[in-house]
């Protein structure tokens, strides 16, 4: 139903025949579902835009599915599995359900906001950005740098078994009280020969 009002205003269709344009891009069930509704409405008088678009949501999406959305949208959080994109496109289908929060660019910040993971929202806590597009920026470059430290942090951390972290090999003592990596001894004096 989106795409065709998309459709008739993009080919500036008047009022009075939106309907009767409109009749012609449904297709199998919904054609069968005008062609068994519109003798009612028709014997009332002419079907106006307003009426045909009420009718068609309440046979396919009825209240309950408004509400769940509705629901859906309020209580949208971006999830251990969800990068910030999906979390964005996610955020812009179900607002489409909630037009009063997206209409209003400091609501629809603050709902974002909130959903994103607690990571992000911390270093997002100070930034008060005025316009969607530059909070989506925001969100999406601090997960990158997020993710690039963790990747930093996984590639210096030493491995089991090895070498603390000036990357030498720890020296341990064998039995005989030297160490295992050979004989030590102290700065500037000289070694004897055996």
């Amino acid at each position: 139903m989106k795409n065709i009002e998309n459709q008739l205003r993009l080919f500036e269709v008047l009022e009075e025949l939106k309907v009767e344009v409109t009749v012609y891009f449904p297709e199998d069930k919904t054609s069968k579902w005008w062609e068994a509704v519109s003798p009612s409405m028709i014997a009332a008088g002419p079907v106006i835009w307003q009426q045909f678009y009420t009718t068609f949501l309440k046979q396919y999406f009825p209240e309950k599915v408004l509400l769940q959305k509705m629901s859906d949208f309020e209580n949208l959080t971006q999830n251990q599995n969800m990068t910030v994109v999906e979390y964005i496109s996610k955020f812009n289908e179900l607002g489409t359900y909630a037009l009063a929060i997206m209409a209003d660019e400091v609501p629809k910040l603050n709902h974002f906001k909130i959903g994103l993971n607690s990571q992000i929202q911390s270093a997002l806590a100070f930034y008060k950005p005025t316009k969607f597009d530059d909070l989506m920026g925001a969100a999406i470059r601090v997960k990158i740098d997020i993710k690039r430290r963790e990747d930093d942090f996984k590639n210096k951390r030493p491995l089991t078994g090895q070498s603390s972290s000036n990357g030498q090999n720890s020296k341990r003592p064998n039995k005989s009280g030297g160490s295992s990596k050979g004989s030590f001894s102290a700065p500037n004096q000289p070694k004897t020969k055996p």
